[in-house]
């Protein structure tokens, strides 16, 4: 806990060695699910189109709304423990604070906006495609940003 307190990430070994381990593993936690969300989608505007809606001359059934909930369900979940647990540990950096509040800014906005418009993209617009994909991408690198920053960090000893 004294680390909460004084900031000061180099007080005790294992600490040091906890946050990298947990930093790698939250890395490669957002790489692994890009490669998820890009299988379970598709890759492309198109792909994520067909996957939501369906079809009907390639036979692909649309998303059934009990599946996309679900999807959404878990994936909110998962997407601010893993953002907020990196978001604490970003605020603890050696970052002026402007930067802390932009990472926290896009890495949280960013979430907000792609569960936003996956549901527009669901029920309203199929234009809201362009603005799921960017915002899933800028949630899951602005949080391995935080993470690299937090890696190299750690590993730079103060003298």
């Amino acid at each position: 806990m004294k680390f909460l307190v004084s900031k000061d990430l180099h007080s005790n070994k294992n600490f040091t060695l906890l946050i990298s381990f947990y930093s790698f593993m939250m890395l490669v936690y957002f790489i692994s699910d890009l490669l998820y969300l890009s299988h379970f989608f598709g890759s492309s505007t198109q792909a994520v189109l067909y996957t939501l809606k369906g079809n009907a001359e390639e036979f692909i059934e649309p998303l059934s709304l009990v599946s996309l909930l679900e999807h959404l369900h878990i994936s909110l979940f998962l997407g601010l423990l893993a953002l907020f647990t990196t978001m604490a540990i970003a605020l603890r950096l050696n970052l002026s604070n402007r930067h802390k509040e932009w990472i926290i800014l896009l890495s949280m906005g960013g979430l907000l906006i792609s569960i936003i418009s996956l549901l527009a993209t669901y029920f309203l617009w199929d234009a809201m495609v362009y603005l799921l994909i960017a915002s899933t991408l800028l949630w899951h690198l602005s949080g391995a940003y935080a993470l690299i920053l937090a890696f190299f960090q750690i590993g730079m000893k103060k003298t």
